[in-house]
């Protein structure tokens, strides 16, 4: 499991690194990459609810959640959203 708190995490971050491979990372508030994955998939199947949907299953491990309307862009194959704990809805 995490070895930080749900204070100090800020930002799910997803961003294509190569062609088929979108990496997964938690962000602090001060920037610091906390914890990562990496989400392996068919270019047949390369779209944004692809990457949202692994990234919220990536997440959970965390105790983590976002709020698919919340999802900004960050250049053309990057993208961020702030964390909220599971529970809080």
């Amino acid at each position: 499991m995490a070895d930080f708190t749900a204070a100090q995490a800020a930002v799910v971050r997803i961003e294509r690194s190569e062609e088929g491979r979108w990496d997964l990372s938690v962000i602090s508030d001060a920037g610091v990459a906390m914890g990562h994955g990496v989400y392996l998939f068919d270019a047949a199947h390369d779209d944004a609810e692809d990457e949202q949907a692994a990234a919220a299953d990536f997440l959970r491990q965390y105790g983590f959640r976002f709020e698919r309307e919340a999802v900004v862009g960050d250049g053309p194959d990057a993208y961020w959203a702030p964390l909220l704990p599971l529970d809080a809805r």
